[in-house]
């Protein structure tokens, strides 16, 4: 058997186990993975697999490959699970993790090859992207494999390879939009920098409208159709959305942080090889014309990382694109580093990796002090005091020899480790992180096929759509007025009334409340005083204040009319709106609190009004 095909017959099921155990083990976490979740589950009940859907509404953020992939993987069920919303993921890592390895044997040989794909499994970043439902990991994936068929095409110049990058590219922009032209084109600029008959050679701008055109023959179809077949409408809609999702994520719309943002998070992201990183980057920097794969991993890794950096919005995940290159730099100088004479630089590597482990172990210990005590279960005490028994001997092992194995070591200790992390702590971050228990009761009522009315107050979020099995309508959330304002001025006005909505949450914040679900009238009064008193303490916003005020307890009124109707009806609400809500409201209908739960950060309210609580108690979901 080829040494190659031994190799992978060994990498691909321990990576497959890694990225694959008790996948379905615990809830689908915000805010990602239950929003793909739900736009496949809507794909599947509806049989429109154009366009993408959440609540019963157009979503127009991400490309619908993942969605595509999650119903796939859900049809032999008949639904989303937890397990089939992530499957596409670990499928994405494995592909990732195998094209690592065919580029980093293309490029340095077997040996380089097995130790960048081990390096690539146990990363954090991409062990995590890996079980989790969105698009990172098959982006990330489809870019892995189009920089190995972009080496195999610079080095023997087939045709064949070109029409292999150009199905990554176009899977990656299926996956997550322009991102991968984007990584690809800074690739194209550095690698062939003043070669322009090379360029030219690979015909990248036949390419890159090849890739936009096969894009646009899902993009321009699933807008004309919710447009109407509104031609102008849907240009309009195609315009807005790919700004926003390009130049708005470049100038930081969403996610901003500062230039050194991937400076903090890269090492953390590629623990426990980021422990090499100072020798990484001394071992890259002598080599860095070396030759010419060196100049072709930096060409991928360092134009992106910087342009990255210079964005405004970023997220750790943006840089999965770069971690086979990573992998293999990683790789190839840590191999130097165990076959060369520099044990004490091995010793103090093994000392750092075994003081992390330790103090990581320890440390755990310390929940001890804090309101979450409780999570320090026996299965997290184990793993705790398993990873502290790891960092000992590690610890003493740098201590007492020359380190010459310390990769096998890293590499052995987070192959034990990262299962039990997802079989022992996530279960626990499970009840703190999951929407699933709070929905509980309407799902009940859902499943069985009871009619119902369900409202999300204040706020809305595709984790209590998922769990609920039941669309929501939202409530306080518009701009009030906003059917009356001219375009230019939404923005304005919606700056405006967020301002004022925090100043009236900041200004009940300090009023005592004995039982949040039964509000007294006195506390009413108590917390509509405090809100009088903050407006009236603005001066100069006084008046405008008292006028959304007035505005907006209209609105609290007309929502709690359709509160009391004579159906079941629930509503989600944050804890925090609930009081003002309640201050506000001049006549409060009767409600039944099921629900009043920590889910992620929001500390959240679930009410139903007497018809719903009949319903409830006849379901038996209490």
């Amino acid at each position: 058997m080829p040494q190659r095909v031994l190799h992978l017959c060994l990498l691909l099921p321990l990576a497959g186990f890694l990225f694959s155990v008790n996948i379905g083990g615990y809830d689908l976490w915000p805010p990602d993975e239950p929003r793909f979740a739900e736009v496949a589950r809507e794909m599947m009940s509806s049989g429109d697999y154009l366009v993408p859907r959440v609540n019963g509404q157009p979503y127009q953020e991400k490309p619908p490959l993942l969605p595509w992939a999650m119903a796939l993987a859900s049809a032999p069920a008949g639904d989303v699970t937890e397990t089939t919303a992530r499957i596409p993921s670990v499928v994405s890592a494995l592909a990732a993790v195998l094209f690592t390895y065919l580029l980093a044997h293309a490029l340095f040989g077997p040996r380089a090859a097995w130790w960048s794909a081990i390096v690539m499994m146990t990363c954090y970043r991409v062990w995590w992207e890996s079980r989790t439902g969105r698009t990172d990991m098959m982006l990330g994936a489809s870019l892995a494999a189009a920089l190995y068929f972009f080496w195999r095409w610079e080095e023997d110049r087939k045709r064949i390879w070109l029409a292999a990058l150009l199905a990554a590219l176009i899977v990656s922009a299926y996956a997550k939009g322009p991102m991968g032209l984007l990584f690809s084109g800074l690739f194209i600029v550095a690698f062939y920098w003043r070669q322009p008959a090379s360029r030219r050679q690979m015909h990248w701008l036949i390419g890159a409208v090849l890739v936009v055109g096969a894009a646009l023959l899902w993009y321009v179809p699933a807008r004309l159709a919710i447009a109407g077949h509104d031609a102008a409408a849907a240009g309009s809609n195609m315009a807005g959305n790919l700004l926003s999702n390009t130049l708005g994520r470049f100038l930081g719309s969403s996610k901003a942080a500062w230039p050194g943002y991937y400076l903090e998070t890269l090492p953390a992201d590629l623990m426990p090889w980021g422990i090499f990183l100072p020798w990484t980057l001394w071992w890259v920097w002598r080599r860095r014309a070396e030759n010419k794969m060196m100049r072709f991993l930096l060409c991928w890794t360092v134009p992106a990382f910087v342009f990255l950096s210079v964005s405004i919005g970023k997220q750790a995940q943006y840089l999965l694109p770069l971690f086979p290159a990573f992998a293999i730099l990683i790789a190839v100088s840590v191999i130097e580093l165990m076959d060369g004479d520099r044990a004490r630089w091995r010793r103090v590597t093994g000392a750092v990796w075994g003081s992390v482990l330790l103090i990581a172990g320890l440390g755990a210990f310390a929940v001890l002090a804090t309101p979450y005590r409780d999570a320090l279960s026996r299965g997290v005490m184990a793993f705790a005091v398993l990873g502290a028994a790891f960092g000992a001997v590690t610890l003493y092992l740098a201590w007492r020899g020359t380190m010459s194995s310390l990769h096998v070591i890293v590499a052995a200790q987070t192959a034990v480790l990262l299962p039990l992390v997802t079989l022992l702590v996530f279960p626990v971050i499970n009840e703190y992180k999951s929407a699933k228990e709070f929905c509980a009761p309407v799902r009940a009522l859902a499943e069985s096929g009871k009619e119902l009315r369900l409202y999300s107050v204040g706020f809305s979020r595709e984790e209590y759509i998922y769990y609920s099995r039941h669309f929501h309508e939202e409530a306080l959330n518009d701009i009030i007025g906003a059917d009356s304002m001219p375009g230019a001025n939404l923005r304005k006005l919606a700056e405006q009334q967020k301002k004022a909505r925090k100043l009236i949450a900041m200004s009940v914040e300090p009023v005592p409340v004995a039982n949040i679900g039964a509000i007294t009238p006195e506390e009413r009064a108590a917390l509509r005083n405090a809100i009088d008193q903050a407006i009236q303490e603005e001066g100069k916003h006084t008046e405008a204040l008292k006028l959304f005020e007035g505005a907006l307890q209209s609105e609290i009124d007309r929502f709690a009319a359709r509160f009391a109707e004579p159906v079941p009806v629930f509503m989600f609400v944050q804890e925090s709106d609930w009081r003002w809500i309640s201050a506000l409201n001049t006549n409060p209908p009767p409600c039944v609190l099921l629900r009043h739960e920590s889910v992620g950060r929001r500390t959240v309210l679930l009410f139903t009004n007497p018809a719903g609580a009949d319903a409830v108690k006849q379901c038996g979901a209490g």
